[in-house]
């Protein structure tokens, strides 16, 4: 299995997720701090590819990245650095099916999900002008289902601390207080526009937005 994980911080939760993986798999870190990482676990089921960025992606570009570096895949598996998995989770998560968008069952849905390959060639990827984060899964899944695919949902055996970038320091805080909203207005105004495109990553958008 390939998994694709984005990290800004909280390394310390990432190696909680990957000790807890129980499958062969390969780890592809798609690390948003700006700083080289010196990451050590014990896992002897994992290998680990890192991509070290020198500025934050957010979170529909690293996904987007994380599809883009696998392009052969029937399916992507995506996941929450602040995830672990519980016995058994991943085996079940393999069974995605590469027609559909396979969530949690329990919110947040997109903890740890997967994107099949005709949705992706259906729809396209993740709208990068939402930056860093916020409404991508929103805009994502109304488009699949205005394209008319499958969203399937399993009960996925999962841990979870949500929004553990943002509660682990104010600045962060502040900074989503600004961005939600215009996240928020740009969304809103896709729906209203009756707008289903995958939008595209803008200059302006990264630079306004940045939690750099």
């Amino acid at each position: 299995m390939k998994l694709i994980v984005p990290v800004l911080n909280r390394f310390d939760l990432l190696k909680r997720m990957v000790d807890s993986i129980d499958v062969e798999a390969t780890v592809y870190v798609i690390n948003n701090s700006g700083v080289r990482q010196d990451f050590e676990h014990g896992n002897p089921l994992v290998s680990m590819h890192w991509v070290d960025l020198p500025s934050n992606l957010g979170v529909a570009s690293s996904w987007n990245l994380g599809i883009k570096m696998l392009p052969f895949e029937s399916r992507w598996f995506i996941t929450s650095a602040d995830t672990w998995f519980k016995p058994g989770c991943l085996e079940l998560l393999n069974t995605a099916k590469p027609d559909a968008l396979t969530l949690s069952d329990e919110f947040p849905y997109y903890q740890t999900f997967a994107v099949g390959e005709e949705v992706v060639k259906a729809v396209g990827l993740f709208d990068e002008s939402l930056h860093p984060i916020y409404f991508e899964d929103n805009d994502f899944e109304r488009r699949v289902e205005n394209a008319g695919l499958r969203i399937d949902y399993l009960p996925l055996l999962l841990g979870h601390n949500n929004s553990s970038t943002i509660n682990s320091d104010v600045k962060f805080h502040k900074a989503n207080e600004r961005t939600f909203a215009v996240n928020r207005d740009y969304f809103v105004s896709k729906v209203e526009a009756g707008r289903f495109d995958e939008g595209r990553w803008m200059l302006q958008v990264r630079r306004d937005n940045s939690w750099d």
